[in-house]
């Protein structure tokens, strides 16, 4: 399973992650993105939005019915083809969507929800809400995700058949500052009760990348990679199975918030601003 393979607290993988590997940072001492010409290989495909989607802000791609899922700002849902054809949209509620993901095993999407740092369980087919889960602020008594900060912006499921809820999410909070220590710019392992229903939701632990205004997470199961993109820094960044860092790059696009791969290795990337955008990448 992904980044859980030493014992918690999770501190430890701070270690893993070497800091001055990230070559696109936006603290002293490190270079900016606009500063680097280290830019993300990649084709430029186009916006694929043709419905003019509300505040994107996080996007999915579902193995099973083969189409994208896109969720935004104003707690809007909408599937879609490769294309951007719209299949189907409904405002699920007025709350601020950052993040979606799904579950391969059962096809059923999880809905990340700032503020509130809730998860909603929705069906794919309907749309309809089925359960919904708050997140603790608290990891081992020490508060980690503050009422005050910016909230979690972005969850990909990581699956596992040998786990007892078939997987855990991986989930970023966003914060503006690597000081506070209160409300951490870090991705969360969190276990959900998928199987067990009277469970309640944990925090496992976590990683800090060293990164501020974490946006967008995917991971890929064939390949054991997680990725992870930043709004404010314009950047992109992946890890392997253990935590350590395998590249980062100075990321195309405006506002960022979302990233996902289809099954053909087409990346699609959520613009806040506007816009659901399609890259195809390029091996160097």
């Amino acid at each position: 399973m992904l980044l859980l393979k030493t014992p918690l607290p999770f501190l430890t993988f701070v270690g893993l992650l070497s800091l001055a590997a990230v070559a696109i940072l936006i603290a002293p001492g490190f270079a900016t993105p606009q500063e680097s010409d280290i830019v993300f290989p990649h084709e430029w495909v186009g916006d694929i939005d043709q419905d003019d989607f509300e505040e994107p802000s996080g996007i999915c791609w579902h193995v099973e019915r083969g189409t994208l899922f896109v969720v935004g700002d104003e707690g809007h849902l909408s599937e879609i083809e490769v294309d951007g054809t719209e299949i189907n949209h409904k405002r699920i509620r007025k709350s601020d969507f950052e993040g979606v993901t799904h579950d391969p095993a059962t096809g059923l999407l999880y809905v990340a929800v700032e503020g509130d740092e809730a998860v909603l369980e929705v069906d794919p087919g309907s749309f309809k809400v089925l359960r919904e889960f708050a997140l603790p602020r608290k990891l081992n008594g020490r508060t980690v995700m503050s009422k005050k900060g910016q909230g979690i912006e972005a969850i990909t499921f990581v699956p596992d058949p040998a786990h007892p809820q078939g997987g855990i999410f991986h989930v970023a909070n966003q914060a503006f500052t690597l000081t506070d220590d209160k409300d951490l710019s870090a991705v969360f392992q969190v276990e959900l009760p998928l199987k067990d229903k009277t469970g309640k939701p944990k925090l496992l632990g976590y990683f800090e990348p060293g990164i501020i205004d974490l946006s967008g997470l995917n991971y890929d199961a064939a390949s054991g990679i997680l990725t992870l993109i930043s709004d404010v820094t314009n950047t992109f960044h992946q890890y392997n199975g253990d935590g350590d860092l395998l590249c980062s790059y100075a990321f195309p696009g405006d506002n960022q918030e979302g990233i996902t791969m289809d099954d053909e290795g087409a990346i699609y990337v959520a613009q806040d601003s506007g816009g659901i955008i399609k890259l195809r990448p390029i091996e160097n």
